[in-house]
Order: structure tokens, then C-alpha cells, then sequence
């Protein structure tokens, strides 16, 4: 599949200014910007998946499980709450059958992403029952963000993951088949650890956290899973308590020959003791 990923600018900013961006308007403040990112759109290729047990988490930050869940598309934009902690324990079930390293894994937050018909020509503002497919290549967390998430997420059990060791998962699949605006993710090994990634502020209503995001290298690999089912999942590592796993850097991108309906997804991101 020829299509375009959204990489972060090398711009000169940089060298004085840390990367940013916000999810709120800024307008009121005089003098405020929601971002100082500048985009740098690519040419890529994204290859599908052919064999989805040659995928490691540990060695491309990435893997693909076949398993079946339960959850019903329309509850859970309507009764969220009431579904997620059913869907979550399924999830949790299904990753401590396939990587029994991991003594405890607790969900935490439950994304779905329901594209607007206008997306990316027009993003939305932010809705607290669905969000937009995010076409900027990025890593949810950093060392340091994965410690303010648990903090914002579990409040006063700082005790409990101190001097532990975690990874930081995500657990992606479309809520309806469709070849709409799949998820891509990088290989890992393709990646220059100490050239590509850059630091990132994500500045929300409820939240200072610090991200990852991609800087464009033509060694990059992409790949996505065709034909993606509903019982086809993506996992992911976003991040790990030291900050040296492999990580799934990932962007929805445009899919030129799409014939399926507008792209929904949920996602589950999770912390995974060992």
C-alpha cells in the first residue's frame, strides 16, 4: 500500500524549545500556541502482514494475537462505563495466557475512535465519547510519561511500582471490519534509537504527560494487517519502566484503495508487571 505517513519536522525550533502540543484551544491566552510541531508528510510504503507469528514484541515493539472478545459496537459508544471493565478483563485474560512472564496487568483506559467523514480535512475538537484516528507517527509514552500516567491513572500507589518491572501495552482492533484508515506500526529494528525519536510534552485538560514522536528516516519498515477481523488483535508496547523494550511506533494512514465503511477501533492501554 503507497500511502503517506505524518512524521514530526526536523525543525530548528528544537535546539531551544522542547516539542509540544495540547488538545484544547489556546486562544483565549494571548500569545499561546497549541503546538510547535511542524509536519513532515512522507511517502511510504506500508506492507502488509504475511506471516503475523513472525511479529515479536520484545524484537519490533509489536505483535498480533488471534483471539475472541466480546463487545458489543454500538454499547460501547452508549453505556462505556457499564462495558469496559467486561471487555478489560477479557483483554487482560488474553494477554496473561500469551505472556505468562507477566505476574499482574491492570487496564486503565478504553479508547474508541469513530472517524468523521471530514477527517483529516477537518479534526474535530475533542469528545469525551469517541476520539479521531491519530495519523501522526508517535509512541504513547516516554520513560518519564509512563510514571505520570500510572501516577494520574493509580493515585497514591507510587509504592507499588517503584523498583518494579513493567511494560506499558496497548491492545488495538477495529470494532467493525473495514479497510479504512488502518493502523500502521514501524519495526522497531528499523529505527535509529538516538536520531529518530523525539521527546514530547502532551499537554491535556486533566494531565502534563510526555510522549514519543517519529522523525522520518527512509530505513523505516511499516507494515499493516490487512484484512484485520474483529478477533485480530494488535499489541503494542508503548513503553517499559526503564525505557529500553522495543517500542510500537504507530499512525492510522490513509488507505487509497479503501472500500469498507468509516474506520471504528477500540483500544485498551494497560501496565504489565513482570
Amino acid at each position: 500500500m503507497e500511502t503517506r505517513v505524518r512524521y514530526l519536522a526536523r525543525s530548528p525550533i528544537f535546539e531551544i524549545e522542547k516539542a509540544f502540543s495540547t488538545d484544547y484551544p489556546v486562544d483565549h491566552v494571548e500569545g499561546a500556541r497549541r503546538t510547535n510541531h511542524e509536519a513532515d508528510d512522507r511517502q511510504v510504503t506500508v506492507a502488509a502482514v504475511e506471516d503475523p507469528s513472525h511479529w515479536k514484541l520484545d524484537v519490533h515493539g509489536f505483535c498480533f494475537l488471534h483471539a475472541e472478545t466480546h463487545l458489543d459496537p454500538n454499547d460501547v459508544y452508549t453505556k462505556k462505563k457499564e462495558v469496559q471493565d467486561a471487555y478489560w478483563y477479557e483483554i487482560e485474560a488474553i494477554l496473561h495466557k500469551h505472556f505468562p512472564q507477566y505476574s499482574r496487568i491492570e487496564s486503565f483506559d478504553l479508547t474508541v475512535r469513530k472517524r468523521d467523514p471530514e477527517f483529516p480535512a477537518i479534526v474535530r475538537g475533542y469528545r469525551d465519547e469517541y476520539e479521531q484516528p491519530s495519523s501522526t507517527a508517535h509512541s504513547d509514552y516516554s520513560q518519564t510519561g509512563v510514571f505520570l500516567t500510572l501516577q494520574h491513572c493509580f493515585p497514591g500507589q507510587d509504592d507499588y511500582w517503584e523498583n518494579k518491572e513493567f511494560d506499558m501495552l496497548n491492545v488495538w482492533r477495529p470494532l467493525k471490519p473495514t479497510d479504512d484508515w488502518p493502523l500502521a506500526l514501524c519495526d522497531y529494528t528499523t529505527i535509529d534509537t538516538d536520531e529518530d525519536i523525539r521527546l514530547n510534552d502532551a499537554i491535556r485538560r486533566d494531565l502534563i504527560g510526555e510522549g514519543l514522536l517519529l522523525h522520518y528516516n527512509d530505513a523505516h519498515k511499516w507494515y499493516y494487517f490487512k484484512d484485520q477481523g474483529v478477533n485480530d488483535l494488535i499489541v503494542f508496547r508503548n513503553s517499559d519502566s526503564h525505557g529500553k523494550r522495543a517500542r510500537g511506533f504507530h499512525a492510522a494512514v490513509l488507505n487509497p484503495q479503501a472500500k469498507g465503511p468509516l474506520r471504528e477501533s477500540v483500544e485498551v492501554r494497560l501496565v504489565a508487571f513482570y
